[in-house]
């Protein structure tokens, strides 16, 4: 083959043939394609840093928010408890990175401040500083932790490539936040009327709260502060918070069931607004869900979510179950009053009743002994160790006229905790102590409508089984509300 004339011409002058110029022009473009290329992967590695301080931070947001939010409990030291906890969370052992929240793949540490939380009563705030929780802490059961009131640092990532497409943003920052508190309190959907207003007054020397007297037992269903023909009950609907806004459902029976086995509703508290109700109460269909705590489970009740009580023996009218008692009862609760335009007991009544004897009183002091009015202070919470109670040698003065009598009453504690006599009977499955205690909301009464304010918590202690007709529980005290709540969680 021989070369053209042009060819040999544009060789001769210099020219470069056009298979050369297209592997030129191909280099060119792969040099540029690497620099896009290896810009998408700085870009990537940048980005993934980002997410991994962001994941960083939001594990160090929900850890600390979850461990202050347990300690909540409507009080200072509540709020103190969970600054503390809060801070725990940070501890470092000195000298090394363990044990304390981490960042940067687990290579530096953080320090807590006490400006990365705050306090509220909802889920959704309003939201209060840790001093003004501190000196304002009642219904205050959530906590939200915003990780960027801690160092700036921590957030602080130094990219490599997003300058290219960013100008002078060397750096990003990001943050996390969580919120954590309370979803459930330990009540049962079952209400009853308060049976006076005051939270606490004397009753002879007697500590009476809400119209009940420690350590006697009360049919629950036969109770009414306002009329003698009928006990007022309510079903109370158990996932509508209270002063929720606009129209509610009422209650349901199927839905009741399972907060009835367990002794809980689906909510942080049941004070600060009206729940939504329904009277009266259907204990004919919903009493067997009660006697879980019997160690008799119908479904939905079963021994993972609804335990027996550790001790399920029943307090009947015989010598056998209540050794402690002289004179036998001659029910399984205090005779019925109406004395005062009430359906109460005779223990109601200010005026004591001329003809009651000693067994008209029922069962005493299985479960709790009566306390000393003198302890109580309005408007201060029970003490940890209980109010100063009384002793079975005050009976003759307490239940006067009647002057029931004790015998064989255990030296220490009452029946119920006297696991070593013939009042004890353990269940055939794992118990849970106190398991028979109905925290039952005390309702303002009359209800009009289906809306019902919550005065307060009453503790009724069941001494047998529900029945198609009765609850009978004995009175044990007014539980603290902040002190009820349970199972806490990571709110959206």
């Amino acid at each position: 083959m021989t070369m053209s004339a042009v060819t040999f011409r544009r060789l001769a002058a210099g020219g470069a043939s056009p298979r050369r110029r297209q592997r030129g022009s191909i280099a060119i473009m792969f040099i540029a394609a690497l620099l896009v290329i290896f810009g998408f992967f700085g870009l990537a590695l940048d980005l993934s840093q980002l997410y991994n301080r962001k994941m960083e931070m939001q594990a160090t947001a929900d850890t600390v928010a979850l461990a202050a939010a347990i300690e909540l409990n409507g009080t200072s030291g509540g709020i103190t408890r969970a600054l503390t906890k809060a801070g725990e969370r940070f501890f470092t052992l000195p000298g090394t990175t363990t044990g304390g929240v981490s960042y940067q793949y687990a290579t530096r540490t953080m320090e807590w401040t006490d400006e990365a939380i705050r306090f509220g009563p909802t889920p959704d705030g309003p939201w209060r500083s840790a001093g003004d929780a501190f000196g304002q802490p009642a219904g205050l059961f959530y906590a939200k932790v915003d990780t960027a009131g801690l160092d700036a640092e921590y957030g602080l990532v130094n990219t490599l490539f997003i300058d290219v497409v960013a100008p002078d943003q060397r750096s990003a920052s990001t943050s996390a936040r969580a919120v954590a508190g309370r979803f459930a309190i330990k009540a049962v959907p079952f209400g009853i009327c308060a049976m006076r207003p005051e939270p606490g007054r004397s009753h002879g020397g007697d500590l009476e709260e809400f119209g009940f007297r420690r350590g006697v037992v009360y049919d629950l269903m036969q109770l009414n502060p306002n009329a003698t023909g009928s006990g007022q009950t309510f079903l109370l609907n158990p996932v509508v918070a209270p002063g929720a806004a606009g129209a509610a459902p009422a209650p349901d029976v199927q839905l009741a069931a399972p907060f009835i086995c367990t002794g809980t509703m689906a909510m942080a508290r049941v004070t600060g607004g009206e729940l939504v109700v329904k009277s009266p109460f259907p204990l004919g269909e919903l009493y067997s869900y009660f006697n879980s705590r019997f160690d008799v489970h119908v479904a939905p009740c079963n021994t993972m979510t609804a335990p027996p009580d550790i001790n399920i023996k029943e307090y009947k009218l015989n010598a056998t179950d209540l050794p402690w008692m002289k004179t036998l009862p001659a029910s399984l609760s205090a005779a019925p009053s109406t004395e005062d335009g009430k359906l109460w007991t005779i223990v109601g009544p200010d005026a004591r009743p001329l003809d009651a004897t000693a067994a008209s009183y029922g069962p005493l002091w299985s479960y709790a002994k009566a306390a000393k009015a003198s302890a109580y202070t309005p408007g201060s919470p029970e003490p940890s160790g209980g109010y100063a109670t009384y002793g079975t040698g005050d009976w003759n003065t307490l239940y006067n006229p009647g002057k029931p009598e004790a015998k064989s009453y255990p030296s220490s504690g009452t029946p119920y905790t006297a696991t070593t006599t013939s009042n004890y009977v353990e269940p055939a499955n794992k118990g849970v102590k106190d398991r028979r205690v109905l925290n039952v909301p005390l309702l303002s009464c009359p209800v009009s409508g289906d809306r019902a304010l919550v005065l307060g918590i009453g503790k009724f202690f069941m001494t047998v089984k529900a029945d198609p007709a009765s609850i009978r529980g004995e009175f044990a005290g007014v539980a603290s509300e902040s002190a009820l709540g349970t199972n806490i969680k990571l709110f959206p």
